[in-house]
C-alpha cells in the first residue's frame, strides 16, 4: 500500500504529455505481453488492447478475459494495480485541466484568440447595459471586458473577461483589440471628480493609440467623456467617437421639459429591445445617383433616411450626387430589418 501511495504521489507531479506517453507505452507493452502469454485468447494485438482498455478503465464488459494461470497472475500483479491507477491519474488530470481552464477564464487570465469582437473597457452600470444590448443585438459577436475586477461579472459563452489595466499593452494584446470591431471606453464610476475621471479615460485612449501604431488595422475607439471642455484633448488622442455623458443627459431632460415625450423618442431610436423604430447604419447602393434616389427607394421599403453620417440636412440636398458606399443612418421597423441587414 505504501508503494502504491508513493507511486501515485510521484505520478501526479509528472507533466501530462509525459504521463500520456508512459500510459501508451504501458498499454502497448502489456498488450504484447498478454498476447504472448495467451495467444489463443487474444487473437490480435487490437483484441488485447481492447481488453486492456476496458479493464484499465474499470468498464469490464466480460467478453474476454485471461484463462491461463500466467495470464491471470500477470493481470493481478500488473494490470489491476498499475493500469487502473495510471488511468485514474490521467482522467483526474483531464478533469483538473477543465476546472483550471474555467477558473482562469473567470479570473480573466486567458488570452482571447477570436476576432471581430467588441472590447469594453471599464465595468459600470452603463457598460453593463451596453453589454446586454450588444449580446442581444449581435448574436454572433463576442464581447471582451477589460477591468481590474477579481472575477468576471457576467457568465455567458460570448462574454470574455480580461483582468488588468487597459493602459498595459500586454493586457490590450491579451484582449485582441487589434482584431476587434471597436473599443468602448467607459468613464470610471469610482472616480467622482470629472477631471480625474476623464484624465483616466484619456490615459487609456492614449495607450490604445500608442498600441495602434504597431498594428496594420486602425482600432475604432469610442470614449465616454464627462466634461465637454475635454473634447479637444480627446480629439488629439485620435478618438473616433466620443459620447458626452452628462451633457447629453442634461440636454435630453431640457428637451423633454419643453417638448413632452422627447425622451421616449430617443429611447426608441436607441432601441433598448424595442423593434418598432430602430436606428441602423447602411451603405448607399450604386444605383442611387442622388440623395433623392436613396430617399425614395428607402421610403418604398418603409425606411426613413435620417442622416448622411453626422449631417442631418439630407432633405436640403436631395438633388446632390451620392457616392456609392456612403455611410447613411436610417430608421426602420422590425419588418425592414431583413432588407437593411442584407444591405
Amino acid at each position: 500500500m505504501y508503494l502504491f501511495r508513493k507511486f501515485y504521489l510521484k505520478a501526479i507531479k509528472i507533466k501530462f504529455i509525459t504521463l500520456m506517453t508512459a500510459t501508451l507505452l504501458f498499454l502497448f507493452l502489456n498488450a504484447w505481453i498478454i498476447k504472448g502469454l495467451e495467444p489463443e485468447t487474444f487473437e490480435s494485438y487490437l483484441h488485447a488492447i481492447w481488453w486492456l482498455m476496458t479493464t484499465m478503465t474499470t468498464v469490464g464488459y466480460g467478453d474476454v478475459s485471461p484463462v491461463t494461470p500466467a495470464g491471470r497472475l500477470w493481470t493481478m500483479l500488473v494490470i489491476y494495480p498499475f493500469g487502473i491507477g495510471i488511468f485514474g491519474i490521467v482522467i483526474g488530470m483531464i478533469v483538473d485541466s477543465f476546472s483550471k481552464h474555467k477558473q482562469m477564464k473567470e479570473e480573466g487570465k486567458l488570452m482571447y484568440k477570436g476576432q471581430n469582437h467588441y472590447v469594453i473597457i471599464g465595468w459600470t452600470l452603463k457598460s453593463k447595459e451596453a453589454v446586454k444590448e450588444l449580446l442581444f443585438e449581435e448574436p454572433d459577436t463576442d464581447l471582451v471586458l477589460i477591468d481590474e475586477l477579481e472575477k468576471s461579472p457576467v457568465t455567458h459563452e460570448r462574454f470574455h473577461f480580461i483582468s488588468g489595466s487597459a493602459t498595459d499593452s500586454a493586457i490590450l494584446d491579451q484582449a485582441g483589440i487589434s482584431r476587434s470591431k471597436a473599443v468602448l471606453i467607459f468613464a470610471p464610476a469610482h472616480i467622482e471628480d470629472m477631471d480625474l475621471a476623464d484624465g483616466r479615460t484619456l490615459l487609456i485612449a492614449s495607450s490604445i493609440e500608442e498600441y495602434d501604431t504597431g498594428t496594420e488595422k486602425n482600432i475604432y475607439t469610442i470614449a465616454e467623456i464627462l466634461n465637454k471642455q475635454h473634447v479637444k484633448m480627446f480629439k488629439h488622442a485620435n478618438i473616433d467617437e466620443f459620447v458626452l455623458s452628462q451633457h447629453s443627459a442634461s440636454h435630453l431632460m431640457a428637451k423633454s421639459a419643453r417638448h413632452h415625450g422627447t425622451s421616449t423618442v430617443f429611447d426608441k431610436l436607441l432601441n433598448n429591445g424595442n423593434r418598432d423604430a430602430e436606428l441602423r447604419e447602411i451603405r448607399s447602393l450604386p444605383e442611387w445617383k442622388t440623395y433623392r434616389d436613396a430617399f425614395d427607394h428607402l421610403r418604398e421599403k418603409n425606411v426613413l433616411l435620417l442622416s448622411d453620417q453626422e449631417d442631418m440636412n439630407v432633405l436640403q440636398k436631395l438633388g446632390e450626387p451620392l457616392a456609392p458606399g456612403t455611410k447613411l443612418y436610417v430608421v426602420c421597423d422590425e419588418e425592414s430589418l431583413g432588407w437593411i441587414g442584407g444591405n
